[in-house]
């Protein structure tokens, strides 16, 4: 069994504070969404559990099979998406998944690839410019990358923004699959149809 625990989270930036006193336990297979008005700090707190950010007190721990992960290296365990992350746009999709994969030390292969890009609806753009797609499927290829690795840990921050109906489609059908393969997988939102998909629910405001 894997878990996150944050412990009494608090982030400020100067003498503004956007989280206080944050503390959550979320376990393998668990689907948790982050709710908050526009400015409350969901984005922050999603950043801060993904490792990609420092609380300014209190502690994130993630363990994985019974062994606590450095916060350093969180980030290795984790896959992220979010609308406002930069893709290298002179690269393909199969491109990006290669050098990601190997960031994190895995060979993807031809059919590992295939696979990831079959299942977001990108198959047949596999070897086109990421800079010749549109906003939501440049959110389909960060979909591929964060679960290119079979992350432990999965964490989608308003990731419906920029997608059509076929793009709501696959994520549902993802955060379903990686809950059921034992990720512990939070969705950072204010969209109804994606508060369906988790059953607990951290508030900030």
């Amino acid at each position: 069994m894997n878990s996150l625990r944050a412990h009494q989270v608090s982030k400020g930036y100067g003498n503004r504070q956007v989280l206080r006193d944050i503390s959550c336990e979320l376990h393998s297979g668990s689907i948790t969404a982050i709710i908050g008005s526009n400015g409350s700090g969901k984005s922050t707190l999603a950043k801060v559990l993904a490792g990609l950010l420092r609380p300014t007190s209190g502690s994130v721990t993630l363990t994985i099979n019974g062994k606590s992960i450095d916060r350093e290296l969180i980030p290795h365990y984790c896959g992220f998406v979010a609308p406002y992350l930069a893709l290298y746009d002179e690269f393909t999709p199969l491109e990006l998944l290669r050098m990601h994969g190997a960031l994190h030390g895995k060979h993807l292969g031809s059919e590992i690839c295939d696979n990831l890009l079959n299942r977001v609806g990108l198959l047949s753009r596999a070897a086109s410019r990421v800079r010749t797609f549109s906003s939501g499927m440049r959110q389909r290829v960060a979909l591929a990358l964060a679960l290119s690795h079979d992350p432990q840990l999965l964490i989608l921050d308003e990731p419906s923004t920029t997608l059509d109906e076929q793009g709501r489609l696959i994520l549902a059908r993802e955060v379903e699959r990686a809950s059921s393969q034992g990720a512990i997988v939070i969705v950072a939102t204010n969209d109804t149809r994606e508060r369906e998909l988790c059953t607990n629910v951290i508030t900030v405001e």
